[in-house]
């Protein structure tokens, strides 16, 4: 552990893993904090003056601020933050949510970037409303959540839009002065008219950073965003999936509880059907796909309870009942999706085609 005294005009970003804890109040993300842990692989601006001791992590000491002025934004409503991926999107959404909860309002931010996930596991759109100021959005607790199935979108675009969709009207129940809806970094192509499709539906102000990519409000890209390769977005999907998926018991379930997919011999979902056959890779015939048994093993779920979600499970067979690791026995649904996690590690594996 060490003491860092960060002089006025100054910034130290603070890279994780590390924990720190401020003489006084820190200003992060212009929200006051006494203490704080950055997670691996996640960058957080401390605002001088200010003293604080930190435990682990890298320090980058900067002149003046890292966060653009333009981000002072007074808004109300829904707004959608687009931009491609390390744009800030995540740190934009943590600076908006601290700047209104500091006036007393309410805030609640809609994570539907499901390849990064901040709020939930990877592959869910995932919510949680607060009036209390946040390090980052990451050490939010995900109130419900909508399981897309996959943090690869395409041919998902309609579940993803469909869980925002359901966000919002959900949250419309806590009554926020302001909710922040963080989108899928994919802007080109068929990313960009599901943005399209996705601003249409919601009715949300978009707020464009560093691009203009939809009508809307334009902000400028924090210089001093963290940038991260394949290897670190897998290690920080691998961090969410141990956060949140924490087994109590290997258990067995009717199939009758499984929704959107089937198992009639072999797994059948809209966006495909798998049957396990002696193939050392999967291979696609016609919406059909021969896959390798063990593929159709270790696939994440989501567990809900009369619509909510109430926990998570990898389910290791389907017949003739489903058997699964599961973070609670109390559900009366099962979603299973392209997915795949390994039970004991916690680590993504192959995930069906």
């Amino acid at each position: 552990m060490f003491t860092l005294d960060i002089p006025p005009g100054y910034t130290a970003l603070i890279r994780g893993p590390a924990s720190a804890e401020c003489g006084d109040l820190c200003r992060v993300y212009g929200g006051l904090f006494q203490r704080f842990e950055v997670p691996p692989h996640k960058q957080y601006p401390v605002e001088g003056p200010a003293v604080l001791r930190i435990e682990n992590g890298v320090v980058v000491l900067v002149k003046g601020s890292t966060t653009p002025q333009d981000w002072n934004i007074e808004t109300s409503g829904a707004v959608a933050l687009v931009g491609p991926t390390d744009v800030g999107k995540s740190s934009l959404s943590t600076y908006l949510l601290n700047i209104h909860v500091a006036q007393g309002r309410r805030v609640c931010v809609v994570d539907a970037d499901v390849g990064q996930s901040d709020i939930g596991p990877p592959g869910f759109v995932a919510y949680s409303c607060t009036s209390a100021p946040t390090p980052h959005i990451s050490a939010l607790e995900p109130q419900d959540g909508y399981y897309v199935g996959s943090t690869n979108l395409q041919g998902m675009e309609e579940l993803l839009l469909a869980g925002v969709v359901w966000s919002l009207r959900r949250v419309a129940a806590q009554y926020p002065h302001l909710v922040i809806i963080n989108t899928p970094g994919w802007t080109t192509g068929r990313g960009l008219q599901l943005l399209r499709a996705l601003i249409d539906a919601t009715g949300a102000t978009p707020i464009n950073i560093g691009d203009y990519i939809l009508p809307g409000l334009l902000v400028s890209k924090s210089p001093h965003v963290l940038p991260r390769g394949p290897q670190e977005r897998k290690e920080l999907r691998n961090y969410a999936y141990r956060r949140h998926f924490k087994p109590v018991a290997r258990l067995q379930a009717e199939q009758q509880k499984m929704s959107l997919c089937r198992w009639d011999g072999g797994l059948d979902c809209p966006w495909g059907r798998y049957f396990a056959a002696d193939v050392e890779k999967p291979e696609k015939k016609g919406r059909e796909y021969a896959v390798p048994p063990h593929y159709l093993k270790h696939l994440f779920a989501a567990l809900y309870k009369n619509g909510t979600l109430v926990g998570y499970g990898v389910v290791e067979k389907f017949e003739p009942r489903v058997v699964l690791y599961a973070t609670t026995a109390d559900f009366d649904e099962i979603r299973v999706g392209k997915t795949r996690l390994d039970p004991q590690t916690q680590e993504e594996l192959d995930p069906l085609p």
